[in-house]
């Protein structure tokens, strides 16, 4: 299905337009203009918006680019199209991505995209405060709801995997984390012979951040993924406190009101 997606241009000027408006307000993200009158099922024509590969050390080096800024924009990118509009890039290598000469991220091909629903986004984020909390039930929970897990016979060496990798994420400094394509190795490891099932979706989504964790790695060798998601995992705890603190904000009111004269 995706490739015959990726072959129909119609389409990939479609995803191109979505993705643009997506990234209106960020002036460091550039997307190619699609030309209309000129495009059809089997022609796309875009924009010439010629930059330089990013992963072209000399030039980038010669031109006097931040290197530490390529890599965490392009980081910092694709957690806005995972976390925040839902819609993302699912092919992010080097030849689809180029450096403007202002210093802004273009990307290019947009024949194969993701995306993931407000509901699931919403169970992500479940998953994601239960990764937070080590609680290995409430990530049992998060994954059945996600249908990633099937809820079938005794949980129990599940809950066990589950715990074992919490543990072992978790209580590595930064400077000791494991690359993502390590810890989508462990995913899978763990997933045999256990009832899971990953959607097809986040296999796109660990496939797209382990390329881009590559690029960040030749981009700067002290590059840390950590650090470029901790403000985005921040945010996403405080929306979890703003959402719990309303119910018992009223709840408080509520309580004064009926104590009142």
């Amino acid at each position: 299905r995706i490739l015959y997606e990726e072959i129909d241009y119609i389409n990939e000027g479609k995803n191109a337009d979505r993705f643009r408006r997506d990234f209106r307000n960020i002036k460091w993200v550039r997307v190619p203009l699609i030309m209309w009158d000129y495009t059809t099922e089997k022609v796309l024509t875009l924009e010439y918006a010629p930059g330089i590969k990013i992963n072209n050390l000399a030039v980038l080096d010669s031109r006097g680019y931040s290197r530490s800024l390529i890599a965490s924009r392009s980081i910092e990118s694709y957690l806005i199209q995972i976390l925040k509009t839902g819609f993302f890039h699912a092919d992010p290598h080097p030849g689809n991505l180029a450096i403007d000469k202002d210093g802004s991220l273009i990307y290019y091909d947009f024949g194969m995209m993701g995306e993931i629903k407000s509901f699931t986004r919403d169970r992500l984020l479940s998953l994601f405060y239960a990764v937070y909390e080590k609680d290995a039930n409430k990530v049992i929970k998060a994954l059945i709801d996600l249908e990633a897990l099937q809820p079938t016979g005794d949980l129990s060496p599940v809950r066990r995997s589950v715990q074992y990798f919490l543990d072992n994420l978790l209580s590595q400094s930064p400077d000791q984390q494991q690359t993502l394509a390590a810890i989508g190795e462990d995913l899978f490891a763990i997933a045999q012979d256990q009832p899971f099932r990953f959607p097809s979706t986040f296999t796109f989504v660990i496939r797209a951040f382990s390329t881009l964790e590559g690029i960040g790695y030749i981009l700067d060798p002290d590059f840390s993924f950590v650090k470029v998601a901790a403000p985005y995992a921040q945010e996403l705890l405080d929306l979890k406190t703003r959402r719990r603190a309303g119910p018992e904000l009223v709840q408080e009111i509520r309580k004064q009101a009926n104590d009142g004269p």
